[in-house]
């Protein structure tokens, strides 16, 4: 009989858009060959630049638990242009209820190193993601840091889009369900709140399943940019993470536009490796595909297994996973992991 309990590569591979890519880099436009037609590829940054300049939200979907995704994120936010088209940025993978907390932060205060770590901690998705993947940490740091060089005028806020649950209330699994069926229209409200209401702009960092367009009127209906842009009319610019052994000739960390080419109509399951998008064309959800490389390349960002030593923060994580019904494997996290992802079976929209 096989285990029923989540692993973290099992978590991650149900929250996220499955096992896709995503990537950045080249800062100009370049045509490449595919196979079947020309298509447009350039760096994320100069992608998201040009994507301002109509648009006053851009999200940029990811496949969790990706070492590239989290390098092109990182050279994303380090980019000196950014400051000029972005005024938020608006996170999956940060619990709202210490927004005072990550404000204080990024804006150069002293925060204890136990306060700043409940920031994704204490998400929804715990004790299945931890959110202890070097990646988010350096995050919010490299914000930090990016801010450090600006007036405070022009410095960038971080908010958090996950639901405020307070775990140290949390006894029961109907709660934590209360809060899980709040994400996509908890960020929904922020962005309306905190960014559209004030006239600013925000860059957008969800798993792609969060920030696909509906492809019709009414589906997806409850996902957070289907519903920013049912409720505002404003349309969001999407970039979702992708990966295809046709684009295999592009270079890696490349963003393609899903216009006047073979992805316009490419079929989003196989191509966000997602059974549930079988069927849809992919131009219909998305506007960019971002491009990080074949699957074989791609690695995940390993947690140091000592941090799950802490017995403190172990023991809430077991409190955790039993009021879930203990389908986490725990144990795993305090296992040295392989750097690969894990292989699976490419998904068939026959």
């Amino acid at each position: 009989m096989t285990d029923p309990r989540l692993t973290r590569r099992r978590f991650l591979a149900v929250t996220g858009a499955g096992t896709a890519a995503g990537g950045l880099l080249a800062s100009s436009s370049t045509g490449s060959s595919t196979g079947m037609g020309e298509v447009s590829a350039r760096g994320l940054t100069q992608a998201v630049l040009s994507a301002f300049e109509h648009h006053r939200l851009v999200a940029v979907g990811e496949s969790h638990g990706q070492q590239e995704h989290g390098d092109a994120q990182q050279m994303l936010l380090t980019d000196p242009r950014l400051p000029d088209v972005v005024d938020d940025i608006v996170v999956e993978f940060g619990n709202a209820l210490y927004q005072p907390v990550i404000d204080r932060f990024v804006a150069g205060a002293a925060v204890e190193d136990h306060v700043l770590r409940q920031v994704w901690r204490n998400t929804t998705q715990s004790p299945g993601g931890t959110g202890d993947q070097p990646i988010r940490e350096q995050f919010f740091r490299t914000v930090r840091a990016v801010n450090w060089t600006l007036p405070p005028a022009r410095r960038i806020r971080v908010l958090l889009g996950d639901p405020p649950i307070d775990w140290s209330r949390i006894t029961t699994q109907d709660q934590v369900d209360g809060f899980l069926a709040q994400r996509d229209s908890h960020m929904a409200s922020l962005v309306r709140r905190e960014v559209l209401a004030r006239n600013r702009r925000a860059l957008i960092c969800y798993g792609s399943g969060h920030v696909t367009h509906s492809p019709e009127r009414g589906q997806n209906a409850d996902h957070a940019v289907p519903l920013i842009e049912e409720q505002t009319g404003r349309r969001v610019y999407v970039i979702v993470a992708g990966s295809h052994p046709r684009l295999a000739a592009l270079p890696r960390r490349t963003v393609i536009t899903c216009s006047g080419n073979w992805l316009e109509s490419a079929d989003a399951g196989q191509f966000m490796d997602a059974p549930r998008l079988c069927g849809f064309p992919l131009g219909k959800l998305a506007d960019a595909v971002l491009y990080l490389g074949q699957l074989k390349d791609l690695t995940q960002p390993l947690w140091n297994p000592a941090i799950f030593l802490d017995p403190a923060y172990w023991a809430e994580l077991q409190r955790r996973n039993a009021i879930n019904g203990n389908h986490v494997d725990l144990e795993a996290y305090r296992r040295q992991q392989p750097i690969s992802l894990p292989s699976s079976p490419p998904v068939s929209c026959a």
